[in-house]
């Protein structure tokens, strides 16, 4: 079997959607099929730059992109399109159009794994009525809601479990780490906030480091003067903005004391699964998160957690005092095998997929029970 994907970026620009193509794309290798992923990231390890994709320009011909995308994406049995609601709208519909009338279309998939409230995007997903998957239920929930008659298919996502160590600068006190992309949507402003706060007031028994330090496209979109009320506390080495690699992250997981995802949207634009927070749970590692999208549901059944108000810097802050001053909660029997049933569906992840490419072909049954309207 010959599988496309095609996506906006590719590793190492960072984004949980670049994350699960890799680990996918390495796992389907392994499996036997052959993958590619058309990507609009020049400098990617693993995916060819196609113009048409490039998000920090238009392309300057998108008649020309298109027709190269086209090209690109032909032979393969499936293409499957990651997010495709985001970006350029109306050269998806035409790349859908074009793909499906070629005298042997492959099976086309939409692949969301994020949500916006942007109409335009949740047309594209209309259009000529796709496959979607989702990747979990909060995702999977809303496209039925919107698009009553869509074909959704629930796929857990793909991570890789290779472990690289990974060596944090010198701090001292508790090691509290927030491993998502520094960006205001994932709440970084309200994290820096509230360890602020407590800093300012004398509280030096932790050191906060932030992860995803490194943009490649996206703009962090933190204000200036916050950034500025935090760089005397980095230069005491209190504050720490650092970068690691998937396969790091989990050494770097594992170090902390704790976590925090403070994602600091809700509705459509809340968070959509979390793979630090997987990890964090496999890890045993106690987590403070927001109520924002999938965050209170995959920590559902976790016992080392505090869930917190969205944009609520009071609630953070008291949060992080509250487990320096009592310690953080040791995880339980049930809490490590919720960790265990989540890394074994990361491991089942690859194979469910290719499931779901054999089923959509018609070239087989079902295997097992599939979540699917």
């Amino acid at each position: 079997m010959k599988i496309a994907h095609i996506n906006w970026i590719a590793l190492p620009t960072s984004g949980g959607d670049a994350v699960h193509i890799d680990a996918l794309v390495a796992e389907l290798r392994r499996l036997g099929a052959t993958t590619e992923v058309l990507a609009g990231t020049r400098s990617a390890a693993d995916a060819r730059y196609v113009e048409a994709l490039a998000l920090a320009s238009p392309p300057r011909d998108e008649q020309r992109a298109l027709n190269e995308l086209v090209a690109a994406a032909e032979g393969f049995d499936v293409v499957q399109i990651h997010n495709p609601q985001f970006h350029r709208p109306a050269m998806i519909k035409r790349l859908v159009d074009r793909l499906l009338d070629q005298p042997r279309p492959p099976k086309v998939i939409h692949n969301m794994h994020a949500m916006s409230d942007d109409e335009e995007g949740w047309d594209v997903l209309r259009h000529r009525g796709l496959p979607i998957i989702a990747h979990s239920s909060y995702i999977a929930d809303e496209v039925r809601r919107r698009i009553p008659r869509a074909e959704v298919h629930e796929l857990f996502l793909s991570l890789t479990l290779t472990r690289r160590e990974y060596a944090f600068p010198p701090g001292s006190g508790a090691l509290i780490l927030q491993p998502t992309r520094l960006s205001k949507w994932k709440g970084s402003a309200i994290s820096l906030q509230a360890v602020l706060d407590l800093l300012d007031a004398g509280r030096e028994d932790f050191t906060f480091y932030h992860a995803g330090s490194e943009q490649l496209i996206w703009p962090t979109g933190l204000d200036e003067a916050l950034l500025a009320r935090a760089a005397p506390w980095q230069r005491r080495g209190r504050i720490h903005f650092i970068h690691y690699s998937v396969e790091q992250s989990w050494d770097a997981i594992q170090q902390a004391d704790f976590v925090l995802h403070p994602t600091s949207d809700s509705g459509s634009h809340g968070e959509p699964f979390s793979l630090t927070t997987a990890q964090a749970i496999m890890l045993g590692k106690p987590v403070i998160a927001t109520d924002s999208g999938n965050l209170p549901i995959l920590l559902g059944g976790y016992g080392p957690k505090q869930i917190i108000p969205t944009k609520n810097v009071d609630a953070l802050r008291d949060a992080i005092a509250l487990w320096l001053d009592r310690g953080v909660p040791a995880p339980t029997e049930a809490d490590r095998a919720l960790g265990e049933s989540l890394r074994q569906r990361f491991l089942r992840s690859a194979r469910d997929h290719i499931s779901l490419y054999e089923r959509l072909q018609g070239s087989r049954a079902p295997e097992g029970p599939q979540r699917t309207s």
